[in-house]
């Protein structure tokens, strides 16, 4: 029988995510003899798996209390949007990728609807807001969570269907691992120069974190290489205008813009300056030692001080329970101290540290995104 869903997945790295789960249900479906289709919010790679979208994660990515303030019409005018596509498409199921804000309200529309929840990337609450477990507890059908310890969490709690099923990271790197070639090859593939170190530098797929994080990032990253040889690489997410980031460049820095090829490139790197979120966890499973910076709008940095219980803000550092990836964090976020930052890692000890960090996270077969079709043809 042929099955419909709406997704919402509401940023760049949930996009990815979406896309993968996407083709592997469109496969398992083609297998049982049906069909499946998609449609609703992501980006440009669940589109290039057929997903038809309503909004793209350009408009939709946003980082900061303040920042969603000001947007709060625009939201609200999409959420509503949403609901009524509910409401007129009836679809077999909704598929909810991380994006909490929007998300746990939409899934109480889903419920109240009589229509299945399932909740894929788990909202994070064991860093705030614990207690949106009882709302998920009321809303969602199927929890699927990416990290090991936030099923007994969610069980503990009370959602007996919450259920580790690994993540998607280590499923997409290990597949594309197999194909990576020599450095050399690479370097020549993409213009770049083999015989220096490359520091990357990733400011980010929202422009919030681009304006904030790549004027400082470009001068650390140019004053860096000049004193150690090393080429620096801007790395940029398709999910921005290329113009946007050449506004903001302070020096000039050799640009990376190939989604597909920017694992491989993270393989063959010596160091990198990221911007907190899902970069550090692809940093660190690709053994790429780094520093993570963290701006955004003070207000904001202040209601996350208060209400964020976590040691560190670094998703790499905390899957590994120590600050392994140097954090800076707002006004701390200088030239010099980036600088520095980078000139103190240890990189042979620093990647042995990160030995073992995708056994931890790889999870039971048949992995991430076969178990999400399974879930989906299942509702």
């Amino acid at each position: 029988m042929p099955h419909n869903i709406l997704l919402i997945a509401g940023e760049a790295s949930g996009d990815r995510i979406a896309s993968r789960a996407i083709r592997a249900a469109t496969e398992l479906a083609h297998e049982r003899g049906g069909t499946i289709s998609f449609f609703g919010i992501a980006g440009d790679d669940s589109a290039a798996e057929g997903m038809e979208l309503l909004h793209t994660v350009r408009e939709m990515s946003v980082v900061g209390f303040v920042e969603v303030a000001r947007r709060f019409w625009f939201f609200r005018r999409v959420f509503h949007e949403m609901v009524r596509e509910l409401d007129r498409r009836r679809p077999d199921a909704v598929l909810l990728i991380d994006y909490p804000g929007f998300n746990i309200r939409f899934a109480r529309e889903a419920k109240q609807r009589g229509i299945r929840v399932i909740y894929y990337v788990s909202p994070q609450v064991w860093a705030w807001h614990r207690s949106r477990i009882q709302e998920l507890k009321k809303v969602v059908d199927e929890m699927l969570v990416i990290f090991p310890f936030e099923e007994p969490l969610y069980r503990e709690a009370g959602l007996s269907t919450a259920q580790f099923i690994g993540h998607p990271l280590v499923e997409r790197i290990e597949e594309e691992r197999a194909g990576y070639g020599t450095r050399d090859a690479f370097a020549t593939q993409h213009h770049l120069d083999s015989s220096q170190e490359w520091l990357l530098v990733f400011p980010g797929s929202r422009t919030e974190e681009v304006r904030r994080l790549l004027p400082m990032m470009s001068q650390a990253a140019k004053a860096c290489a000049a004193q150690h040889g090393m080429q620096p690489i801007l790395v940029e997410s398709p999910a921005i205008e290329a113009a946007y980031y050449k506004g903001y460049l302070r020096e000039p820095l050799v640009r990376f813009r190939n989604a597909e090829a920017t694992h491989e490139l993270m393989h063959h790197a010596q160091r990198g300056i990221l911007k907190s979120g899902t970069t550090t966890l692809e940093a660190a499973l690709l053994g790429l030692p780094g520093i993570i910076c963290y701006r955004t709008h003070p207000l904001s940095f202040a209601i996350g001080k208060r209400v964020v219980k976590l040691p560190y803000i670094g998703l790499a550092n905390i899957v590994l329970g120590k600050k392994q990836y140097p954090e800076l964090l707002q006004n701390d976020v200088t030239v010099e101290n980036m600088v520095q930052a980078l000139a103190g890692l240890d990189l042979p000890e620093f990647k042995r540290s990160l030995t073992g960090l995708s056994e931890t996270l790889r999870g039971p077969a048949p992995g991430p995104s076969r178990h999400v079709a399974e879930s989906l043809l299942a509702a």
